[in-house]
């Protein structure tokens, strides 16, 4: 935490780059003010906690407690210090967020000095102002004997109050209810283009408002006087006196009920956010362009995948189909032979050669030949009904009276059986071996 003696207004500065931080806290003391500077919303709020600030400048987005933490916690500890809110132009639509909790300004990044030190200045004065107002309140109070020059005093206090609210906001507007009077300042006019002695009144200034906007912004006006909402907010639009629609946010409160709690008072201010409105705009049309792009690019993965899933398919009906011409052409082309050579005599030697040839082609053939399909393919008819019978349980005395062959043609066929499904030499089952196979 960087700190500067107490002599001048003291600001608490919170920016988590410590480039920025040094060098408008730099800045800022250039300008007379006592600059205590810390790198995050937590030290900050541990700040608020141990000491007391005029103001509070804090940028917006940043690690851990952001701009918004820090608001929230200045309005909860001292709600009378006032807040500017640093934020960057892509930032903008968060800044308007900030202004409705409570944010007296905003200031864009990169900062112009004179333009911030001009806004701090501002938004001291509105402090002290108020500040003067709630003692002169207090004063009245305590002396209110005294009707003649408290009315007097109050009605100093309230001009002061609305050229406080006038000259920290685009404009302050007072209504009177028990008279009709409408009060409107000056910077309300000059934010509409209009001299400050228009002086238009009620019924005129509905008549600014849009049409689409006006049942609105009356309906709950009505209804925050009638009680039913704790304060009144606002956004609309208003015809600038060049002919345009210029955005508006107007926030106020009921501040005087009479005996039987009618409203008969309500002050409020209102700040052009017309640039804001135009960067939500701008945020929108971008957010649905990318809607669009991600909703075109699913539907080309789409039909992509469908396309592919296709081509797998084909694939696989092409792979299967292969595999079963390999199978077939091994069974009819090579296993004959093989089995012919075996019964001819051979010697030792040809006899191992064979049973190498019998096992490279199986190896080769393996890949297609997973299921039943794949294995029976290789066996002969004969030897094809008798596996389906072995399956079934049947013994061989069985299988040699159904077949009408004699016992021992039966066990060559279980043995050729045992041979091509690669149980030569092994002690499984073969019924055990055939129900397991798919």
């Amino acid at each position: 935490m960087e700190e500067h003696a107490a002599t001048a207004p003291t600001i608490l500065f919170v920016d988590d780059e410590d480039v920025i931080r040094a060098s408008l806290s730099r800045e800022l003391r250039m300008e007379r003010f006592a600059v205590t500077a810390v790198g995050s919303g937590d030290e900050a709020v541990a700040a608020l906690d141990s000491a007391a600030y005029d103001l509070v400048l804090t940028d917006l987005m940043m690690p851990g407690t952001d701009g918004f933490g820090v608001l929230k916690a200045v309005k909860r500890r001292v709600p009378m210090t006032g807040v500017i809110i640093l934020t960057g132009y892509g930032d903008m639509a968060s800044a308007i967020d900030a202004l409705r909790l409570g944010a007296d300004d905003f200031a864009l990044k990169p900062c112009d000095v004179e333009e911030l030190v001009f806004r701090i200045r501002r938004c001291l004065e509105k402090r002290t102002l108020l500040q003067e107002l709630s003692l002169r309140n207090r004063r009245l109070e305590e002396e209110i004997g005294q009707r003649q020059r408290a009315e007097h005093e109050l009605a100093e206090s309230e001009k002061r109050f609305r050229l406080a609210l006038d000259a920290s906001s685009n404009g302050v507007w007072d209504r009177n209810l028990s008279t009709g009077e409408l009060y409107l300042g000056e910077n309300w006019w000059r934010s509409l283009g209009y001299p400050a002695s228009a002086g238009i009144g009620g019924q005129h200034f509905e008549d600014l408002l849009h049409p689409e906007d006006r049942d609105r912004v009356l309906a709950m006006t009505e209804a925050h006087i009638r009680g039913e909402t704790d304060r009144f907010e606002v956004e609309f639009r208003i015809r600038h006196r060049a002919g345009r629609w210029q955005w508006m946010l107007s926030r106020g409160q009921v501040v005087a009920r009479d005996a039987q709690g009618r409203a008969v008072r309500v002050i409020g201010t209102h700040t052009d956010i017309t640039r804001l409105k135009r960067v939500e705009a701008e945020l929108e049309r971008a957010r649905a362009d990318l809607e669009q792009r991600v909703r075109e690019r699913t539907a080309e993965l789409s039909q992509t995948n469908v396309a592919l899933s296709v081509l797998l398919k084909k694939r696989e009906e092409d792979r299967t189909v292969l595999g079963e011409q390999v199978l077939a052409n091994a069974a009819k082309l090579v296993d004959p032979f093989l089995d012919r050579l075996e019964v001819s005599g051979l010697n030792a030697l040809q006899a191992e050669l064979v049973a190498i040839l019998r096992a490279n082609i199986a190896e080769l053939t393996a890949p297609f030949a997973g299921g039943v399909a794949g294995m029976l393919i290789r066996l002969t008819p004969a030897e094809i009904q008798v596996a389906n019978l072995v399956k079934l349980g049947k013994r061989t005395k069985e299988i040699a009276a159904l077949m009408h062959l004699s016992p021992g043609t039966i066990s060559i066929h279980r043995k050729n059986i045992r041979k091509k499904l690669g149980l030569t030499h092994r002690k499984t089952n073969l019924q055990t071996m055939l129900s397991m196979r798919p």
